[in-house]
């Protein structure tokens, strides 16, 4: 019976993995000619330096930064953070007036007791921030992400060159080369 339930895991992770490395293949379909147009640092899934090699060690604060997500949605992500046992990266909804507020402010603000409180950010692209891990867990996050099969959304990560950029610029800077790489249409800002 224990052979049976080790051979059910491992079958379980292997269709999980194939399942991770096909969207990570969709996700990477970039146009031709275009990736050198960008301002995208490519990620190392096994460096333990912060994502495209941007500082030694990991950058910012331990966060997400959820912009266009929902209340619920946001409620749901804290609870697959502890779930996966990151209770420790903050996860933190992204407010219309902090659209316009620097990254690294925006990240290094605590998440509300009461989010019904506060005026989410919506109408505008979904977008992740993500700050204070190394490629590895980026990666992690992503696949993670992922396994919802929530709506897509887009991935940046927090590094000094834009750190001090009010959101709402990084929204159509990321949003634009988005566009270019991959073709698809973006949210108006």
């Amino acid at each position: 019976m224990r052979a049976t339930a080790i051979a059910r895991a491992r079958a379980t992770a292997t269709a999980r993995a194939t399942a991770t490395r096909a969207r990570r293949a969709r996700r990477t379909t970039t146009r031709a000619g275009v990736e050198e147009e960008t301002n995208f640092a490519p990620i190392d899934a096994t460096a333990s330096d912060a994502p495209g090699g941007v500082a030694d060690g990991r950058f910012g604060p331990e966060a997400t930064l959820l912009v266009g997500f929902t209340e619920s949605e946001v409620a749901r992500w804290r609870e697959t953070l502890d779930e996966i046992g990151a209770d420790f990266v903050r996860a933190t909804a992204c407010e219309e007036a902090t659209l316009d507020a620097p990254l690294g402010r925006a990240l290094e603000r605590l998440p509300r007791e009461d989010a019904s409180a506060a005026k989410l950010a919506l109408g505008v692209p979904r977008m992740m921030f993500l700050s204070g891990m190394s490629s590895a867990e980026v990666m992690e996050i992503v696949d993670v992400y992922d396994e919802l099969e929530w709506e897509p959304c887009v991935f940046a990560c927090a590094v000094p060159k834009n750190y001090e950029t009010n959101v709402r610029a990084l929204l159509a800077e990321i949003m634009d080369d988005h566009e270019r790489l991959t073709g698809e249409a973006r949210c108006n800002l």
